[in-house]
């Protein structure tokens, strides 16, 4: 598998008891849509596949078992390392729900085609999801709501925006 095909699933936070399982830090937030039977664990520059035994939501936290790690000691050696799944191991989402790994690198354009950057990162900070769109050297931050960004499109890696007045002026200051 190439990484160009692989997304971020998380981070492995610890082991989870003694048989091999690992509480993992999902970097998407709620109830993970991965569905799939492997998982990459990255060392370095190498991705090495593990098949999913199974994977749980247990108190808030999703705990996972790789076939081949059975120990504590197993499992403690994965600790800290990055785990990428296929992006096609995801279940769909419905009409106008996406993945933050779908926006990521997406062109960021206004209705009148003119350029404004691109999705650098997703921020979910209590209220609405904002878009942390690279412009130059600097960021413009973009609520993600219908009402500004009218079309995304993540096959054609784009989001077209309708900024209100101002909105792409406010960090340059």
């Amino acid at each position: 598998m190439k990484k160009a095909d692989l997304v971020a699933l998380g981070k492995v936070a610890r082991s989870q008891g003694r048989d091999g399982r690992i509480k993992l830090r999902l970097i998407e937030k709620g109830p993970t849509g991965f569905g799939g039977s492997t998982v990459f664990i990255r060392r370095g520059e190498d991705f090495e596949a593990f098949e999913v035994e199974a994977l749980v939501l247990d108190r808030n936290a999703y705990v996972l078992k790789l076939k081949g790690v059975d120990t504590l000691a197993a499992a403690d050696a994965l600790a800290g390392l990055d785990i990428y799944a296929a992006a096609t191991d995801f279940r769909r989402l419905g009409r106008d729900l996406f993945y933050d790994f779908q926006v990521i690198g997406c062109r960021v354009r206004t209705r009148d085609g003119t350029e404004i950057g691109e999705v650098a990162s997703v921020l979910a900070a209590g209220g609405p999801v904002v878009l942390v769109v690279r412009r130059g050297s600097g960021d413009v931050y973009v609520p993600f709501t219908e009402a500004i960004c009218v079309k995304v499109d993540p096959e054609a890696r784009e989001v077209v925006i309708d900024p209100p007045d101002g909105l792409l002026d406010l960090n340059e200051i």
